[in-house]
């Protein structure tokens, strides 16, 4: 089984058709999305309905999504824990949604969970926990079910996997970036995989990020596809949303 592992898209419909373009030449056999849909760019008509038509097998809430859903409940965004160009943001978006593309973000879930791996949108130990380093992985291991645990959230493509030799415990970092794309896990280990973020990369590459996932193979590839950023920067503009996510995107950062 090879799984396309994908997340963080953000409103991004042009970075999410060249993942989805290049995932596809390269084959898989169903997709794992780990949330985060909306948030940020002026694409979330477009992205709702790109994977409507893909339905993933596996398709997670993220905190933005989180944050759409209790607006369109009546929550109050003061008590959000989001900042305010989040909040701005999310607002536009859900006025952009009809009454059928709210439902589908409702469908998703918090958590997956099969034989060798589970997923989360953020850690395990709390729903959208950043689990960006070793601390935070360590924290979370025990929350950890399945030998092998998928995240998102931190739009960076990252590894940590630990494993216990002679009654010591061994940690790794993996950074999917400086030539490194791949990592296998080793048979013993457990490990945290993060194939970074679709629409806004923060580990200084502006290409887009997924992953294909083998988990009998334990095997965890991470590819960056190029899409038309100056596109996207352009309709940023001329609707208005803020320019500091137009600027961003040409730096991944």
């Amino acid at each position: 089984m090879r799984y396309l592992v994908f997340g963080d898209v953000h409103g991004n419909a042009p970075a999410l058709d060249a993942v989805l373009h290049d995932a596809g030449l390269r084959g898989y056999d169903a997709a794992l999305f780990l949330g985060d849909l909306l948030g940020y760019y002026p694409y979330p008509v477009e992205v709702v309905e790109r994977l409507r038509a893909l339905a993933p097998s596996v398709r997670l809430l993220g905190n933005h999504d989180a944050l759409l859903l209790s607006l369109a409940d009546g929550g109050d965004a003061l008590h959000a824990k989001e900042g305010t160009l989040v909040v701005d943001v999310v607002r536009r978006h859900l006025a952009a949604l009809g009454e059928r593309d709210v439902a589908f973000v409702r469908g998703a879930a918090l958590r997956a969970d099969d034989v060798v791996w589970s997923a989360s949108h953020g850690a395990f130990r709390r729903p959208f926990e950043y689990l960006s380093g070793l601390p935070e992985a360590k924290a979370n291991l025990e929350a950890l079910p399945t030998p092998l645990g998928l995240v998102g959230h931190t739009h960076v493509a990252r590894g940590f996997a630990m494993i216990e030799v002679d009654q010591r415990t061994l940690w790794r970092t993996v950074e999917f970036h400086g030539g490194r794309s791949s990592y296998q896990v080793p048979p013993r280990a457990r490990a945290f995989l993060n194939p970074g973020s679709v629409g806004q990369p923060r580990d200084g590459d502006p290409h887009a990020a997924y992953a294909l996932f083998e988990p009998l193979k334990r095997r965890f590839a991470v590819h960056r596809v190029a899409y038309d950023v100056a596109a996207v920067q352009r309709r940023v503009r001329q609707e208005g949303y803020p320019a500091v996510l137009a600027e961003r995107l040409e730096h991944g950062r």
